[in-house]
């Protein structure tokens, strides 16, 4: 299996392909934004790039986060099983300024046995993680197990 692995450099026409690559991508990306704006809709991964930069990052947080900062008090992450990094960066974003005792809470919901958005970046081990670390970001976590699922019960689903 060693002796598969790819050479640790790249030879000289793998980097004259990266340089077309670097040259096409930002046009690619460019067009992409054009047609999003033209059809007056975003996908998934452009909503997500959106709001990340709309919020600034931890050296500048924008005027947006630091109005959201005073405004969030709770937040709610269901399916926590099937975030991404991307995910998460946006979750330690909006939750940069809380403390611990401050009365926010974070309130994570999940199964890693369900984890299913693979294809779209998901990491079932951001889950894992945060219950082993306790602690999502920075901000620490009380692990809570159900012992009871009402979501079948007979008169729920009827």
């Amino acid at each position: 299996a060693a002796r598969r692995l790819p050479l640790p450099t790249y030879p000289d026409d793998a980097w004259s392909f990266i340089q077309v690559l670097l040259e096409v991508l930002p046009r690619v990306a460019a067009e992409l934004t054009l047609t999003f704006r033209a059809a007056g809709a975003i996908d998934f991964t452009q909503g997500l790039l959106a709001a990340l930069a709309a919020l600034g990052d931890e050296d500048e947080p924008s005027n947006l986060l630091l109005k959201l900062d005073y405004r969030i008090s709770h937040l709610l992450v269901d399916e926590f099983q099937d975030t991404s990094y991307s995910q998460l960066d946006l979750i330690r974003r909006v939750t940069a300024g809380w403390q611990q005792g401050d009365g926010r809470t974070v309130f994570a919901v999940g199964d890693p046995m369900q984890s299913i958005y693979r294809f779209r970046g998901a990491e079932v081990r951001l889950f894992v993680e945060a219950q082993q670390r306790g602690c999502i970001g920075e901000l620490p976590v009380e692990n809570l197990v159900l012992r009871r699922n009402f979501r079948s019960d007979p008169d729920l689903v009827a």
